[in-house]
């Protein structure tokens, strides 16, 4: 890097910091809302706890690692400044960029694992035939085989690793590693994405159903967006160039993917949620008024009011009482067995779950 007074004042004070802190402080605050969401959801829909519930507790905990280390970076390492400005403010600030750029990507390359087995659990969960349940099984072997070896390959990119902040030693090539080094994700989400198609399109129920648990799926698979644009901003972008500056881009991605397939694994499993509050709104606005007029004509005083029962209207009532699917994504609509059925009305208590 050449020395500062070859810059404009314009160019050293351009600045990333900003943009850098208000991305990750709000994907930690969507992803902690969305994994309690998740749990909510569950709770209200009486789903048990799996392994999948573990392995988003662990993204989430590594998803606020890397935006932490990313903010922690721009306060201490420099990074969204341009290096010759860096260097001007304090130049044993590369020193703390050198050692933050070795501990991000290992960070970022390990919170999209996670979200990933969780989606591929849900897969388990559904498909009862052996030959989808092995290509989950091989893609699962396949992203932590992917991770692992990137991982290992970070450790051992440099050597000495203080080749980062000293430049003393070698090196192999950084902007490889970091394009490459994800491009399984998205080769596995194009697998995971298509691997239930078939099974929801052979389903014994209606056109809406199916495209109703497509778009269930399809929702599970937003992180293959994320993961493209990712792999195109760190192939476009020289990491080994203004370094601090360069970096800024791919760390700010690299926390929106990690946050994105964090999200993207929780969507799935909200739909209890969604119907509890479907049920509300049908019964706050979806009803009619009837009376009984048997009762005004032979019992009770004259002076008496009636009161009015109320039933949901017919579209309502079929919203939420038609089919669902069997995908343990939902449950039946049904009355508990604590509710006691209405005078003159028959409560049937049903409730099926695969495994």
């Amino acid at each position: 890097m050449a020395g500062t007074e070859q810059y404009s004042e314009e160019f050293l004070h351009q600045s990333k910091q900003g943009l850098i802190n208000t991305v990750s402080s709000v994907f930690i605050a969507l992803e902690v809302f969305c994994v309690s969401l998740r749990f909510l959801a569950k709770w209200v829909g009486r789903l048990k706890l799996g392994w999948d519930d573990a392995f988003m507790i662990l993204g989430l905990i590594l998803c606020i690692a890397d935006a932490a280390c990313t903010m922690a970076d721009v306060k201490y390492g420099g990074i969204g400044l341009h290096e010759a400005r860096v260097v001007q403010i304090d130049p044993h600030m590369m020193v703390n960029w050198g050692k933050f750029i070795i501990i991000i990507p290992l960070f970022y390359f390990s919170t999209v694992v996670p979200p990933k087995l969780a989606i591929l659990h849900l897969y388990l969960s559904i498909f009862t035939e052996k030959r989808l349940r092995n290509i989950c099984y091989a893609t699962g072997v396949v992203i932590v085989c992917n991770w692992v070896a990137v991982i290992i390959a970070g450790l051992l990119s440099c050597r000495p690793l203080s080749y980062f902040w000293t430049g003393q030693g070698v090196c192999i090539n950084i902007d490889a590693w970091l394009r490459w080094g994800g491009f399984a994700n998205i080769l596995t989400d194009v697998v995971m994405l298509i691997l239930p198609m078939p099974v929801v399109w052979r389903l014994h129920a209606s056109t809406r159903l199916k495209l109703g648990i497509f778009v269930t799926f399809l929702l599970g698979s937003l992180g293959l967006v994320s993961s493209i644009i990712r792999f195109w901003e760190f192939y476009v972008t020289d990491a080994e160039g203004d370094r601090t500056w360069a970096a800024a881009t791919l760390v700010i991605w690299a926390v929106i993917e990690g946050g994105i397939y964090l999200i993207a694994a929780c969507l799935p499993i909200y739909r209890p949620l969604t119907k509890l509050l479907w049920r509300r709104v049908c019964t706050n606005r979806g009803h009619t008024v009837e009376s009984n007029p048997s009762k005004g004509a032979s019992g009770g005083s004259r002076g008496s009011k009636i009161r009015p029962t109320y039933e949901l209207k017919p579209q309502w009532r079929e919203s939420l009482m038609d089919e669902e699917d069997c995908l343990r994504l939902v449950t039946l609509g049904s009355h508990r067995q604590s509710e006691i059925a209405p005078p003159g009305k028959i409560v049937v208590d049903h409730q099926f779950s695969v495994d």
